[in-house]
């Protein structure tokens, strides 16, 4: 659950029909973090779509998308109320409800403790009990290990992808499979998407960060150099581990050229941000990256061989 939005002001969502935006329901719709929740919800949905059918399967995968969404949006709400103060810092996040004090700290409180309640009791009462765990486990990672360790180390990337990858686990879990090469496949690239995915933003950002007393940059780069390389590797480790299903023999010949011509663009964009280390560059990856991993999971779910 640790996908980030470009470095540009939030604003409050506008909901349709309103004529007074920013309000309390726009507002609440930022501090559960909606635009990121809706991937949260994707990336639940291939975990499930890899092992179950979605026609029979409807409505228990209803069921999880909903509890998974719940829970996101009280990670996002827990990790606001612990930031409010270093959002006031930075640009982008100075306009969210708890930073701009249009909410107090004690509505934040509430909304993740029932938000977070409602999604495990809808987890683990229409789906199982080890969805209901490992979305509590995900809640826990983002909001009181990751949210901290940006104040003192750059390893909270690491600790946030953990995070962020774990909903395509849930979506598993729900289906009650055994764990496989694709559940396997989908929760690495996930995982190993978000470094380049973030290091981009966070060279982009650099200075929204430093401001707020963020440490995000691998060894608290100045000149990009430890930033851009560790995106590499990390965008080159997920090109190649989307390769071992074409080494499995368990993808159709499609996806060799779809994979192929996703991992280029990705990595041409990465060997960019190395060269340039601008931020230009930087929202370029950012771009790609974007457009890499949602193409990968339907090239995965269009071209996989059932065994």
């Amino acid at each position: 659950m640790k996908l980030e939005t470009p470095c540009l002001p939030e604003t409050s969502i506008t909901v349709a029909g309103s004529k007074s935006c920013p309000n309390w329901f726009s507002d609440l719709l930022v501090l559960v973090k909606l635009r990121v929740n809706v991937f949260v919800v994707a990336t639940t949905f291939v975990g499930f779509a890899l092992h179950a059918s979605i026609l029979s399967n409807w409505l228990l995968l209803l069921h999880t998308l909903i509890g998974t969404g719940l829970v996101a949006g009280a990670a996002a709400a827990a990790n606001q109320t612990l930031e409010r103060r270093f959002d006031q810092d930075m640009l982008r996040t100075r306009n969210r409800p708890l930073a701009a004090g249009r909410f107090q700290r004690r509505t934040g409180i509430f909304v993740s403790g029932l938000s977070l309640a409602t999604g495990c009791l809808w987890l683990g009462s229409a789906v199982n009990l080890q969805a209901m765990l490992l979305a509590l486990l995900t809640f826990l990672i983002y909001a009181f290990a990751y949210t901290p360790l940006k104040r003192f180390t750059s390893v909270c990337i690491l600790v946030g992808a953990v995070a962020g990858a774990l909903p395509v686990l849930i979506g598993w879990a729900a289906t009650g499979a055994d764990f496989g090469l694709w559940t396997a496949i989908a929760f690495v690239s996930l995982f190993l998407w978000q470094i380049p995915h973030f290091l981009a933003i966070a060279w982009w950002c650099r200075s929204d960060y430093t401001r707020a007393g963020y440490h995000v940059l691998p060894f608290d780069d100045l000149r990009g150099y430890w930033t851009a390389n560790s995106a590499l590797v990390f965008a080159a480790a997920t090109v190649a581990i989307s390769f071992v299903p074409v080494w499995l023999h368990r993808v159709t010949g499609w996806y060799l050229s779809g994979g192929l011509a996703l991992g280029t663009v990705i990595l041409f964009f990465s060997i960019q941000f190395l060269i340039k280390r601008s931020k230009k560059a930087a929202r370029s990856l950012f771009t790609a990256s974007l457009i890499y991993l949602p193409c990968l999971y339907l090239l995965i779910l269009v071209c996989r061989k059932q065994c």
